[in-house]
């Protein structure tokens, strides 16, 4: 199932609430990297068989070591997990994690036992503001049955969709013979990237050592988008989780999921101009972002040139479908100049220029 798919599928989970019943939106951590060939079959599982089977399902992929992701600073959560895997899929907060062959019947067994959410996270209010990039939002959230006991805490998580970056994968797989000793694959898109966690890895104190029955807490929040990730491809995960010693242990009362760029319960917007929309940042020496928007399905090819005309690299070759592509790469081994990426389409070419100071 697609991202905006996804969101759509979501948004009408949650209206539900509003119906009077609150099913549970099982949260999973999902350890991954670049540089990992089981990786790539635990993403092809949850796209093809999780999220289509369990919708309400919520994604937040943390990278680690080998990974082009790792420095992003929502990946600091991975440190509080003991894996036996890679990748390890950690469910709800339950203090274990589950390899990528077994996460379907891991989630069976989950939603089987416990349909039902104790809390209810209700989102009264969201603002977009793509001039400042910043969100804002507020919600209640409400203990629907018994008294609890612990301490309580929240977080939000925003991830990304659509990342391009090479990977370690094979085409199609979802469950291999042998996945170790797959090939890199420069065509790779990867989704559900945990950008940030706005209270870092210990999350923010929500309530304790006791949680009244029926009592509701309103909270509010605001944060940033930064200007190298594409809006439109952004989620926040809004999670209330009882604390543990480790994040791995600290077991998810209920999570939701929701698009930075649309009101309440509105999938994400579709591309309205196909063009570059910018490099970022410009001029660079190092690390950089392309933005692309992507109208029509087709064959693409991003192609660098130097102010002579000589080709320096190609970047992107592929045939793609509508969306918004974020497209890293790293630009410190060009020599200082100025340069053009030129996009070639299905109906002509748009270019941008940089600069390698």
């Amino acid at each position: 199932m697609k991202p905006a798919i996804f969101s759509f599928v979501m948004a009408m989970a949650f209206a539900s609430v509003l119906m009077g019943q609150n099913p549970r939106n099982i949260l999973i951590y999902n350890l991954t990297s670049t540089d990992c060939g089981p990786c790539s079959c635990m993403d092809s599982l949850f796209e093809r068989i999780i999220l289509p089977e369990f919708p309400r399902t919520i994604i937040v992929a943390l990278h680690g070591i080998g990974s082009a992701f790792r420095g992003y600073q929502g990946d600091s959560a991975r440190d509080y997990f003991r894996a036996s895997y890679e990748p390890s899929g950690f469910i709800d907060g339950l203090g274990y994690d589950v390899d990528y062959t077994a996460i379907k019947d891991s989630l069976t067994h989950r939603y089987a036992q416990f349909a039902e959410a104790p809390v209810n996270i209700h989102l009264l209010s969201k603002s977009w503001d793509p001039n400042t990039r910043k969100v804002d939002f507020s919600m209640d959230i409400t203990n629907l049955g018994t008294a609890l006991t612990g301490l309580f805490k929240i977080n939000v998580i925003v991830t990304e969709n659509n990342i391009h970056h090479t990977h370690r994968t094979a085409t199609g797989c979802s469950t291999p013979d042998n996945p170790y000793g797959l090939p890199f694959r420069d065509d790779y898109y990867n989704h559900w990237v945990a950008r940030s966690l706005i209270y870092y890895s210990f999350g923010d104190s929500l309530i304790g050592p006791s949680w009244p029955a029926q009592h509701t807490i309103s909270r509010s929040c605001s944060f940033d988008i930064d200007t190298s990730w594409v809006p439109q491809n952004c989620n926040f995960v809004v999670v209330v989780y009882r604390n543990a010693d480790s994040l791995y242990k600290a077991n998810v009362q209920q999570a939701i999921i929701q698009s930075i760029t649309n009101g309440i319960g509105i999938p994400e917007d579709k591309p309205h101009q196909e063009t570059i929309l910018r490099m970022f940042p410009n001029p660079s020496n190092g690390p950089a972002n392309i933005h692309l928007n992507i109208l029509s399905e087709g064959f693409y090819r991003l192609t660098i040139f130097d102010v002579n005309g000589n080709e320096v690299e190609n970047l992107l070759q592929d045939h793609l479908k509508p969306g918004i592509l974020n497209l890293k790469t790293n630009i410190r081994k060009y020599p200082s100049s100025i340069y053009v990426a030129v996009l070639t389409t299905p109906w002509g070419t748009l270019t941008e220029k940089f600069i390698v100071p």
